[in-house]
């Protein structure tokens, strides 16, 4: 187990990494970048140390922007989904509106 691993940031990392429901997804990645940001501040005090978790922190938010990435298409496609069945449903109606 590394250092890092018993940082707060790294178990918020992990729990938006392994969350299942895409309607906690975006507050679970909001909530890792936040104290992944925290953390970054913190590091800066000591420059040239950490770097295990500075390249743990790297990849952890290259894996969060490909999350955000598929949340958008998955939201996108939703989106999509939902307005061609209200069309689907207006056509139904249509007639009797008439």
């Amino acid at each position: 187990m590394s250092d890092y691993e018993a940082q707060r940031w790294y178990d918020l990392y992990k729990t938006a990494v392994l969350e299942l429901e895409h309607a906690a997804m975006t507050g679970r990645i909001s909530d890792a970048r936040t104290e992944i940001a925290t953390r970054l501040q913190e590091l800066k005090q000591h420059p040239g140390l950490h770097a295990d978790e500075r390249q743990a922190i790297d990849d952890a938010l290259r894996n969060l922007r490909f999350l955000e990435k598929d949340e958008a298409r998955l939201a996108a496609e939703e989106k999509e989904r939902l307005l061609r069945e209200a069309a689907q449903k207006l056509k139904i109606i249509e007639p009797k509106l008439r």
